[in-house]
């Protein structure tokens, strides 16, 4: 299996790294997420983001081969069962996290989410092109002591190019979402 395929969501990742796993550890961080232009506009609004464990190897690669032999809504159901955190808006309940991944790039601290990102039932109901769109994604890049920013896609597609022989992920329209001010919460 090649190093990409093990990696279905490490393709979100540029970089490609030995991944580190900690596993037994819990991290829990607050920051903001900062709309700048596109189709969200200027809005920001905080967030907090707890991972309470790390998506193994064997998971990342499961979930891999799922999406490359039965496709996006075969890994979305499969992703409404995983929990190894949470990631909400202020004031909000948000989405629980199914994948969290933790690499070292030289001296920053790359964490990268994926939720199978919840859909409110107008949106279902009307059935627009959003719903081709299932997951949602942050990746943050930390110095050492844990702050920074990142990027943040609300509505997220993540497919298999069978001729490309690699993941891709696509964003729902022009999302410029930056997630600044990152920051570990006590």
């Amino acid at each position: 299996m090649s190093r990409t395929l093990r990696v279905v969501l490490g393709v979100l990742v540029a970089v490609s790294t030995v991944l580190c796993q900690e596993a037994a550890k819990s991290d829990a961080y607050t920051g903001v997420a900062m709309g700048t232009g596109g189709s969200v506009g200027a809005k920001s609004v905080g967030f907090d983001l707890r991972i309470s464990r790390y998506t193994t190897d064997e998971e990342v690669d499961q979930l891999a081969a799922l999406l490359k032999e039965k496709g996006q809504d075969a890994l979305r159901r499969a992703m409404e069962k995983l929990d190894v955190g949470r990631v909400n808006p202020v004031g909000s309940t948000g989405n629980q996290i199914a994948v969290a991944r933790k690499k070292q790039v030289g001296s920053e601290t790359v964490i990268t989410i994926v939720t199978a990102r919840i859909m409110p039932f107008v949106e279902l109901y009307r059935g627009g092109r959003s719903t081709d769109y299932p997951f949602g994604f942050i990746q943050v890049k930390l110095n050492e002591k844990g702050e920074g920013g990142g990027q943040i896609l609300v509505a997220a597609k993540i497919r298999f190019d069978k001729m490309k022989q690699h993941y891709e992920i696509e964003s729902l329209g022009n999302q410029y979402i930056k997630a600044v001010n990152v920051r570990p919460t006590k």
